[in-house]
């Protein structure tokens, strides 16, 4: 099965670092926290995919933000739960049993005729 390129780890710890403006310290940290999950080769380096690199600059982002870093973290589980949610079904023939909704006029009887009157005064009168 082949990988999608965004998601194949291409970039050392030192790559990745000058692509975020993070340090090793930070990536790290977020790694420990569960922010980041980077492949390792068979050394045991780190490798970042673009994937990867994205969701280390949205942390960033977040974190600068205002954030911290407990809510980053159930902001992207929850972004990827809603993202793994199959799709809602209706099922066919769902909305047909819905009743029809009836507009009525805002104006009563007696408001409608005051409104024509008011609608043929000729301007300046």
């Amino acid at each position: 099965m082949s990988q999608d390129a965004s998601s194949a780890p291409v970039y050392s710890m030192g790559v990745a670092e000058r692509l975020t403006g993070l340090t090793a310290r930070q990536i790290r940290y977020w790694e420990v926290h569960g922010l980041i999950k980077p492949s390792r080769t068979e050394g045991g380096h780190r490798m970042y995919s673009e994937v990867d690199v994205a969701r280390l600059k949205e942390v960033k982002r977040l974190l600068n933000d205002g954030m911290t870093l407990e809510r980053v973290k159930a902001h992207l589980i929850a972004r990827e739960e809603k993202r793994n949610r199959p799709p809602l079904e209706v099922p066919f023939g769902a909305m047909q049993h819905r009743t029809p909704t009836v507009t009525r006029s805002l104006y009563t009887g007696a408001n409608r005729a005051e409104l024509n009157r008011m609608l043929d005064r000729k301007p300046g009168k």
